[in-house]
């Protein structure tokens, strides 16, 4: 039995298709796509897709005039996933996305069962994240992972000039994504739904500049680390991040504890800070940034307004956060160590996510060009943008900055 067992279950792993007949151990689910309040964009024509975290099975569907999608899934315990993106006048992009409760399907349940997805909207901004490599590499001299040349590269996606004045970076805590289907601490109360606002943990990032200090032309990339130096001297597959006009995660007070930058090398301003750390520390397994705005609001003003204390550690203020609106994050990915990992990032920041194969890999991920849209900007490339990092990243076996 065992034998027979572990047979059909091998058969349907390797499926991973959107047609699926067998109907003693199947059954239907019917998700019902709708947009949020306010926006009457059509559902009809949506591609809706459903996996099983714990089995890597995945179905897809197609949603009728009515917005629903009728998919045969083996039974499971299933997340269903949408997206769609509709440019209005103005050069504006809305995204909407949307993620589901879990919904379990099994023998003792109906043959068919019903599902809502609420989508929630967004807006495309100028500037994305185009890369980030979070993971190390392995250092030859050592035979031992290096892994303090972490970075990321913003790049601006649109057609016109960007500024990086007070634009902000900030890590989502928890630290590390949780894992086994765990869920998030920070969550609407009595529901498994992600707040809607993200936490910023341990420090405050901003670029320096009055407003139009720090101009990003088209199609350019400003170049984010976490010790400005050459760190082939000390491993050899490192990269360099030395080079005049890259920017540092530094402060020489609060993160007296990294490497000095290389002169050239410009500082992030770390605007807020908890703990006594002398470093600030990026994961190696399964980070998740994202970049925001202060909305409009002074400094002062802003972190009063956000500063939050953090639900798993009520009683120690090492973990505080601030909690930073949806409205005012302008991109996000969110890195896991497997696909059974949970979701820190609202959908309307990053309905995915990416990863790498684990730590001192030298791998990288990395967001895709967007061949239809690059050839309509003249060659210029435009890089993926539809809120959602399984769809717009990849992973490269070594960072771009490499040798």
């Amino acid at each position: 039995m065992l034998i027979a067992s572990l047979s059909i279950w091998g058969c349907m792993k390797d499926t991973k298709t959107s047609q699926f007949t067998d109907d003693a151990t199947s059954s239907t689910i019917n998700i019902t796509v709708a947009m949020p309040a306010g926006y009457d964009y059509t559902v009809a024509g949506m591609k809706v897709k459903l996996s099983d975290p714990s089995t890597g099975l995945l179905f897809e569907g197609t949603t009728n005039a009515d917005g629903v999608a009728q998919i045969r899934v083996a039974h499971g315990s299933y997340i269903a996933t949408s997206e769609a993106k509709y440019a209005v006048p103005g050069g504006v992009i809305y995204i909407f996305n949307g993620t589901s409760n879990r919904i379990r399907v099994t023998p003792t349940d109906e043959k068919v069962v019903a599902a809502d997805l609420n989508l929630n909207v967004s807006k495309t901004g100028q500037i994305v994240i185009k890369e980030f490599y979070y993971g190390g590499c392995l250092n030859p001299l050592t035979g031992k992972t290096y892994a303090n040349d972490k970075y990321i590269i913003l790049y601006n996606n649109s057609a016109d000039v960007a500024y990086l004045d007070s634009l902000c970076i900030g890590m989502a805590d928890p630290f590390n994504a949780p894992t086994s289907g765990k869920s998030s601490v920070w969550v609407k109360k009595g529901t498994t739904e992600l707040r809607d606002s993200v936490p910023n943990s341990s420090i405050g990032w901003m670029f320096p500049g009055t407003g139009k200090d720090n101009a990003l032309a088209p199609g350019a990339q400003a170049v984010i680390c976490t010790n400005g130096i050459n760190h082939t001297i000390t491993a050899p597959n490192s990269v360099d991040l030395s080079k005049a006009g890259y920017w540092a995660l530094y402060d020489p007070i609060l993160t007296k504890g990294q490497s000095t930058p290389q002169p050239g090398v410009k500082l992030m301003q770390g605007f807020w800070k908890v703990g006594t750390a002398t470093q600030y520390s990026l994961s190696q397994l399964s980070p998740a940034i994202f970049i925001y705005n202060l909305g409009g609001k002074g400094l002062s003003k802003f972190i009063l307004d956000t500063y939050t204390y953090n639900p798993a550690q009520a009683t120690n203020r090492n973990f505080d956060c601030l909690m930073i609106d949806k409205n005012s994050i302008l991109d996000g990915v969110e890195c896991f160590r497997d696909v059974t990992d949970s979701k820190r990032l609202r959908p309307e920041v990053d309905n995915g996510f990416t990863k790498t194969n684990g730590s001192g890999t030298g791998e990288t991920v990395h967001r895709k060009i967007d061949a239809v849209a690059t050839a309509a900007a003249g060659g210029r490339i435009v890089y993926m943008d539809t809120n959602n990092s399984s769809n717009d990243f990849e992973l490269k076996s070594k960072p771009s900055l490499a040798n």
